[in-house]
């Protein structure tokens, strides 16, 4: 059994009941053929990234999504964003997906992670990614959120006073 802050021992008895809602995100995996579909957030860690030959050390934050297939499925993927300038235009995407940023807005302004939380909704653009002789499913794109960006201003409604 594992602990009260979920630390498992080396000898512990565990089960499926442990797991809590990590058994969702196991029972998910469905291998999604690519395409355009609706996630929802279901985690956002805070991290650090060691640094690679591509990217020097820097701040990361890992955002775990189930993608909808509809009828095909569902498909729970990790997504991590590098807090360095050579990726903010990822972030962007993800944040215009989300609907916190507009498309275009060149306002300098620090990332709203803190706004970003379990049960926002976007779309995704999906594709197959082999690796290690298995095949996942990772997001390609993140879409702007069309709704927010095309929304009509809403018009003054006459009241009975301007008759």
């Amino acid at each position: 059994m594992a602990n009260k802050n979920g630390a498992i021992g080396w000898d512990d008895e565990v089960s499926s009941a442990d797991a809590g809602e990590n058994t969702q995100q196991q029972d998910e995996f469905v291998l999604l053929p690519p395409g355009t579909y609706p996630f929802e957030i279901k985690k956002v860690e805070r991290g650090s990234f060691n640094g690679s030959e591509k990217l020097p050390p820097c701040g990361m934050v890992k955002v775990g999504i189930i993608v909808d297939g509809g009828d095909a499925g569902r498909n729970y993927i990790n997504h991590r964003f590098f807090m360095h300038t050579s990726t903010l235009w990822k972030i962007y995407q993800f944040m215009e997906a989300i609907g916190l940023r507009k498309k275009g807005d060149s306002t300098a302004s620090a990332i709203p992670w803190a706004k970003v939380t379990k049960g926002m909704t976007g779309r995704c653009e999906i594709k197959k990614h082999p690796w290690k002789d298995k095949v996942y499913n990772e997001v390609d794109k993140w879409l702007p959120d069309d709704e927010a960006a095309e929304a009509p201003e809403e018009a003054d409604e006459p009241d009975d006073s301007d008759y």
